[in-house]
């Protein structure tokens, strides 16, 4: 009886039975499936196939012809175990056909769709991208490829749909940089990624970059300048006035349980504050100055330590020392290179009430003894340019000594309990501020100066240790402004830092802030959001301003004290191409105010990240103290740290988070 007079459910049994035992046999069936979803990537020279697998199959054979030279010759590639295969030795600007084929001993089963692709020059990577905020729009910017004959710009609401060379999102094309994407929204988090194109082949995929979208909210809090640490030390950075909770929600600090009325006492006007531990016990201590006559004995600064629970006491000692003025910003770092936290408060000596500058070396137990007479920094230049204002404490010319900046003036560690004068060396500018501040504007791996006068902002670059002349960043043309503030973060994790500026109309007494963002070294003006601006603002004005990631997702967050209250800009967006430093002293201590640190990535070697920690940024605030890097370019980069006695050197990875202390050694995670 022939197989066709079973019926039908009978046939298929027993060709299921028989083709069971022509396997266990050792023979096998000829595949019945063509290989799907076959793809064809163009190379320099060469085509990557690829292929969805076959059940049953042995080894694979590729059909190909040289379509262009139209000989319609197909050639066999046999014995082909993987799914993937790079076809070489092709010629550049032919156009090749293929087509995949399943075999096993059995035989082979049928030919796939065809697939075509034309070798030729690959373009090399787009280095960087990034977005700038005009308006309603949002304008994407990148570094030209080689061999780029195109752009295509993705966009997506998520990193991770950005991955890879194709990625699963939407993309415009466009043939330069930059891209204009209309009405793409101001309070919209978009994630970019650019990759070049020649013809059809598409280059390697660039890093991914965010749009500075930010949430804002106001909350009403005593007017004391904003300074970030973690007095409680819960790992949620705070405000002198109030509380955060790790997702940027801050709760204002009832200021007398807290310790801290005596801010606040009759007769007594606040200037600058420093979070640091001063003690050595490893909680934050609090410090701050004056912004009044020198003889007005009711307004002394003062110290508040820490009494292990985030409340404070004030420290009698500190407060007899009698320090009083119109104090510009306070820096904290350890200059005479002991381990323990210093301080050096600068004053306006202008107004003939006998102000000077300070210099409080502290003896390890916050104890301090005034030695800025000695050191050679108690007194400053005549002249309005040379009023401490704005400025910061760092390590310029990395010696392993931290040296200041403040009042037209750098001045040099010498390493004895002496500072020099090395202004005139650096091209220091001679200009009243309203605050200034080091960055590394171009990744060249030194110091710039931003610099700002209350109306008119300029960029001075560092050539091996020497300022140009100044190019004016930002200026508004059209009316009188005003700002009391400036300081420098990476708002949109980039890897290049970014720079804020207080700005006011004169005739209103009302603004926002100007968000300068960092576009390769050029400081580009990006819009903030207008409802920062709150409703019913008739003479508030924006002044001091201080960063940090204040719901640790990985972008900084920006504080802005708004007459009686403060404003905080939360960015929407979250990136993981961060690398997150904690730079420690030996013991543990966070004294490593004002040390260098720079990153270099692998894969990018010309691109040296410069960043200092912090010791009091810009004017009258302060940042957080562990370093928040963006790390857009893939694999590893080199990290290192300058202490007072040498370098420690160690590597990380987008992602990562590290301690680096002071004897060399690192641990993973921020301890």
């Amino acid at each position: 009886m022939t197989l066709a007079a079973f019926p039908a459910a009978r046939a298929a049994l027993l060709a299921a039975a028989l083709g069971t035992l022509l396997l266990a046999a050792g023979c096998s069936g000829r595949p019945h499936a063509a290989p799907s979803s076959p793809s064809a990537e163009a190379g320099d020279g060469q085509v990557e196939l690829q292929w969805n697998a076959v059940g049953g199959a042995k080894t694979y054979v590729i059909l190909w012809s040289d379509s262009t030279s139209g000989a319609g010759t197909v050639d066999e590639i046999k014995d082909i175990s993987e799914t993937r295969y790079t076809h070489t030795g092709l010629t550049n600007f032919h156009t090749y056909t293929y087509r995949i084929v399943a075999d096993s001993s059995g035989g082979r089963g049928p030919a796939s769709l065809s697939v075509q692709a034309t070798p030729g020059p690959v373009p090399g990577p787009v280095e960087w991208t990034t977005v700038v905020t005009a308006g309603n729009d949002q304008v994407v910017h990148f570094a030209a490829a080689a061999r780029a004959t195109r752009y295509r710009v993705y966009v997506a609401a998520t990193a991770d749909s950005l991955a890879g060379r194709r990625p699963n999102a939407i993309y415009e094309e466009t043939d330069a940089s930059p891209l204009t994407r209309t009405a793409a929204g101001a309070l919209t988090s978009l994630y970019y990624r650019v990759i070049a194109m020649n013809d059809t082949r598409i280059g390697v995929d660039g890093p991914v970059a965010t749009s500075t979208a930010h949430a804002y909210a106001t909350i009403d809090l005593s007017p004391v300048a904003p300074a970030l640490g973690d007095p409680n030390a819960d790992g949620c950075l705070d405000l002198i006035n109030a509380t955060g909770d790790c997702h940027g929600v801050l709760t204002v600090r009832d200021m007398t349980t807290a310790g801290l009325s005596g801010l606040f006492a009759a007769g007594r006007t606040n200037g600058d504050s420093r979070f640091a531990d001063f003690n050595g016990d490893g909680k934050a201590d609090l410090f701050s100055n004056t912004l009044s006559l020198a003889t007005d004995t009711a307004s002394r600064a003062v110290l508040h330590v820490n009494q292990g629970t985030g409340n404070f006491a004030a420290d009698a000692g500190a407060t007899a020392l009698g320090i009083g003025g119109f104090g510009g910003t306070v820096f904290a770092a350890d200059f005479d290179n002991d381990g323990d936290v210093d301080l050096v408060a600068p004053h306006d000596g202008t107004r003939g009430d006998s102000a000077r500058n300070w210099l409080l070396l502290n003896n390890g137990g916050a104890v301090f003894t005034d030695a800025a007479a000695a050191a050679g920094v108690a007194t400053n230049p005549a002249g309005p340019a040379y009023v401490p204002r704005g400025g910061q404490a760092v390590d310029f010319n990395e010696d392993g000594r931290v040296d200041l900046l403040f009042g037209s003036r750098l001045l040099i560690n010498n390493g004895n309990g002496t500072f020099s004068d090395g202004s005139a060396a650096a091209n220091v500018p001679v200009r009243a501020d309203q605050g200034m501040k080091l960055l590394d504007v171009d990744l060249d791996g030194d110091l710039d100066l931003i610099h700002h006068d209350g109306a008119v902002t300029r960029l001075y670059r560092n050539t091996a240790g020497v300022f140009d002349g100044g190019t004016i960043v930002d200026e508004d043309t059209t009316q009188a402004t005003f700002g009391l503030g400036l300081n420098v973060c990476d708002v949109n994790s980039d890897g290049f830092d970014d720079v804020l500026i207080a700005h006011n109309i004169t005739a209103t007494g009302m603004g926002i802030p100007r968000l300068l963002i960092n576009v390769n070294g050029q400081l580009t003006s990006s819009s903030l959001p207008d409802g920062f601006q709150a409703a019913g603002d008739l003479v508030a004005h924006n002044d001091l301003l201080a960063c940090g990631d204040l719901d640790n997702n990985g972008v900084i967050d920006v504080l802005a004290r708004w007459g009686t209250t403060y404003r905080e800009l939360r960015a929407y967006s979250s990136i993981a191409a961060v690398i997150k430093l904690r730079v420690l002293g030996s013991g543990g201590e966070r004294n490593q105010q004002g040390r260098i640190v720079r990153l270099v990535p692998q894969s990018m070697p010309n691109r040296r990240i410069t960043r200092v920690i912090e010791s009091g940024s810009g004017l009258q605030s302060q940042n957080q103290y562990d370093l928040l890097v963006g790390a857009p370019w893939l694999g590893t980069y080199d990290v290192t740290v300058r202490f007072r006695n040498g370098t420690v050197m160690t590597t990380a990875k987008p992602g990562d988070s590290l301690t680096i202390y002071e004897d060399g050694r690192v641990v993973t995670g921020l301890q």
